[in-house]
């Protein structure tokens, strides 16, 4: 079995388990997050487009599930400080010129006792740019405390509404909807990862897949880490 079909394996496994075997969830790719980016730089001071931008290349260059960056609906009341994403568990490594983004993921499927985990993301100094993405966000939301990602009206962005918004981006860049999922930015990026040469190791260490728990405790210096986004954004096809 290729490198490829066995990263890929176990994201098919967790989808059937999920969504029913045979429904076909494609991954999203850079070509297709360029789609997604062109659909909502239409407006490109909309505090939304803002916001849901670095929402997706948070998911995509982080390999997180949809799921550990959003909330379970889109009430205040909803957030729960202990488990949601919040303002606070975004950090980097030079406030003036930022170069590594630090997301710290309270809970998450292959981590049962909640110990937490620190997810390092690097710029791309590209149109991708994960951590220009969130800079920017972070620049109209404000410090206001509480779940890190908000629409403008103060409702938070649960799971079901980023995959609506991400589906309709998808729609109007002639893409067929359904076949996109929460999970496609996880998948994409372990696609992307495989088509740039990462070893099995390393593509397991960024998705924190569960089949090789170990490889967490690692100690993968965190630049090495955050230098992966730029190889990540610059896959073509």
């Amino acid at each position: 079995m290729t490198k490829l079909a066995l990263v890929l394996r176990g994201i098919r496994s967790t989808q059937s388990k999920n969504r029913g075997a045979g429904r076909i969830r494609l991954p999203i790719t850079p070509p297709i997050l360029r789609k997604i980016r062109a659909v909502w730089n239409e407006d490109p001071t909309n505090f939304d487009c803002i916001m849901l931008w670095a929402a997706s290349t948070l998911c995509f260059f982080g390999f997180f599930r949809a799921g550990e960056i959003t909330t379970t609906c889109t009430s205040t009341s909803s957030y729960d400080p202990g488990s949601h994403l919040s303002l606070d568990d975004i950090a980097v490594d030079n406030p003036a010129a930022p170069s590594i983004l630090q997301v710290h993921l309270k809970v998450s499927k292959t981590d049962p006792f909640r110990k937490g985990i620190d997810v390092y993301i690097g710029r791309t100094n590209n149109d991708l740019c994960p951590v220009a993405a969130m800079m920017a966000y972070l620049a109209v939301r404000g410090n206001n405390p509480g779940a890190l990602f908000r629409f403008k009206d103060g409702r938070l962005l649960s799971r079901v509404r980023f995959v609506e918004c991400i589906r309709a981006a998808l729609a109007r860049s002639g893409l067929d909807q359904q076949k996109y999922a929460g999970h496609s930015f996880r998948s994409g990026a372990a696609t992307t990862a495989a088509q740039c040469g990462l070893n099995d190791a390393t593509i397991k260490l960024l998705g924190r897949w569960q089949s090789c728990a170990y490889l967490l405790y690692v100690k993968t210096p965190r630049h090495i880490l955050a230098s992966l986004s730029s190889k990540l954004s610059n896959v073509q096809t």
